[in-house]
C-alpha cells in the first residue's frame, strides 16, 4: 500500500515518515548551524563524501534528498511515496536507499531510507534531516547561539517552561495558548514565518487589521494567508507574545510555529517522553555563550549586529543574515554570503581607539560611501 506523506518543506508543514531511524548514542556535542535562511542548516556527509547542506526540520519527519544529489550517487530507488500537505496538495516522490548518513565532529551514522524532492530549485540545499533523526538523544535548537546540541538525558515534565507533546510519532504537535483558546500546533524549523493559524480562528479571536497577503507556494500547494495582529497573548510554553502578528491561512488544520517566533528561543525537544521546552534567552546572554571570542566579536550598533567566530572564523549575523568576513589586509575585510547577491557587498574595516580597543567598525560601499557602526560596551 502507498503510504502517505505531509510535506511543506521549505514552508509550512510537516513530512510523515516512512521509516524510522535506528537508535544512537552520543556524547554530548554541539553542531553549528547556518541559520542565514532562517532556517536551520548543518553539514552532513553521505557516504562518505560532503559535507552538504542540510536543514534540520522538525516539520518533517522524514528525511528528504535532493533529486540531483541523488543521482550522483545512483542510490537504488526502494519505493514511491504520496506526499501530501495540510490542503489537498499532493506529490509523487520516489524513495531511495542512503547507506551512510553522518554528522561531522560526531559519532552518529546510519542508514535510512530518503525521500527525493527537487529541493536546489527552492533553496541552495542539499536536504531535510526529519525532527525525529536523532532518535532517543535531547536535541536542544539554540538558535541564539547557532547551534544544535545532542546530548543523553531526559526533561523533567514538572520544569517551567516543558509542555508535553501531542503522541503523534509522526509530527511534533503540542497544544499552543492562543488568547485561551488551546490550539494543536506544529513546531516546524524549516518554516521561515511566525505564527501561523488556522483560517477558521480568525472569527474566534480578537484581531486588528486584516489585510490579504500574498500566495504562498510550495512544492506540492498554494495557500492564501490573511495578515493580523492578535489583541491577547500567545503563550509559548512560559514565553508569553502580547499582540503578536499572526497569519491565518485557509488549508491549515492546525497551527504553525516558524522562525521569527523560535528564533529567540532555546528549544529542548525529548522524543522519548513526549515533551518539549521553549526557553526564551536574553540578548544580552547571546555573546556569553557563543563560544570562542576574540577582540572582534560582541555586538555593534546598539545590539543590532553581532561578530562571532565559528571554528575560526570570524562571522557578522544581521537578523537572519550571516556573512562571512574574510580578511583583505590588516583591518579591512570583505563579506561573503553564502548565495549569490544582487548587489555589491560593502568591505568591512575596524576601527580602534587611542588605547588601540577596536571601538567599532565601518562599512565601505562601492560608491565610496562610509557608514560606521560602534561597538557596543
Amino acid at each position: 500500500m502507498r503510504k502517505t506523506l505531509i510535506i511543506i518543506v521549505l514552508s509550512h508543514a510537516a513530512l510523515l515518515s516512512f521509516c524510522q531511524p535506528k537508535r544512537m548514542t552520543a556524547q554530548e556535542v554541539a553542531i553549528p548551524m547556518d541559520m542565514s535562511s532562517r532556517r536551520p542548516i548543518i553539514d552532513v556527509t553521505i557516504d562518505g563524501k560532503g559535507p552538504y547542506k542540510f536543514i534540520f526540520d522538525t516539520g518533517s519527519s522524514t528525511n528528504v534528498l535532493d533529486e540531483k544529489l541523488s543521482k550522483e550517487f545512483n542510490f537504488e530507488v526502494v519505493g514511491s511515496d504520496s506526499l501530501k500537505t495540510q490542503g489537498a496538495g499532493r506529490l509523487v516522490s520516489q524513495r531511495v536507499a542512503v547507506p551512510k548518513v553522518a554528522i561531522p565532529r560526531t559519532n552518529i551514522s546510519i542508514g535510512t531510507e530518503m525521500n527525493i524532492v527537487n529541493l536546489r530549485g527552492m533553496l541552495p540545499i542539499d536536504g531535510v534531516l526529519s525532527g525525529a533523526f536523532f532518535g532517543d538523544l535531547l536535541v536542544t535548537l539554540d538558535y541564539p547561539g547557532s547551534k544544535l546540541i545532542l546530548a543523553a538525558g531526559q526533561l523533567d515534565k514538572s520544569q517551567e517552561g516543558v509542555v508535553p507533546i501531542i503522541p503523534n510519532l509522526q509530527q511534533l504537535n503540542y497544544n499552543l495558548d492562543v488568547a485561551g483558546i488551546a490550539v494543536e500546533s506544529h513546531l516546524d524549523t524549516g518554516s521561515p514565518g511566525g505564527f501561523s493559524l488556522p483560517y477558521y480562528l480568525k472569527d474566534k479571536l480578537k484581531i486588528k487589521g486584516l489585510r490579504k497577503g500574498g500566495e504562498i507556494r510550495t512544492p506540492v500547494a498554494s495557500y492564501q494567508p490573511w495578515h493580523a495582529d492578535l489583541i491577547g497573548t500567545i503563550r509559548v510554553g512560559e514565553v508569553a507574545y502580547e499582540n503578536p502578528a499572526v497569519v491565518f491561512v485557509e488549508g491549515f488544520e492546525y497551527a504553525n510555529l516558524g522562525y521569527s517566533v523560535v528564533k529567540d528561543l532555546r528549544t529542548t525537544i525529548d522524543w522519548k517522553n513526549s515533551l518539549i521546552k521553549f526557553e526564551k534567552v536574553d540578548a544580552a546572554a547571546i555573546s556569553e555563550q557563543a563560544g570562542e571570542t576574540n577582540e572582534y566579536t560582541g555586538w555593534y550598533g546598539g545590539g543590532v549586529r553581532r561578530l562571532f567566530l565559528e571554528d575560526g572564523d570570524l562571522y557578522l549575523e544581521r537578523g537572519p543574515a550571516k556573512l562571512k568576513l574574510e580578511q583583505i589586509e590588516g583591518e579591512l575585510y570583505k563579506m561573503v554570503y553564502h548565495m549569490p547577491v544582487r548587489n555589491e557587498l560593502p568591505k568591512v574595516r575596524f576601527e580602534r581607539d587611542d588605547n588601540r580597543k577596536v571601538n567599532g567598525l565601518t562599512f565601505i560601499y562601492a560608491d565610496g560611501r562610509e557608514e560606521f557602526s560602534e561597538k557596543d560596551e
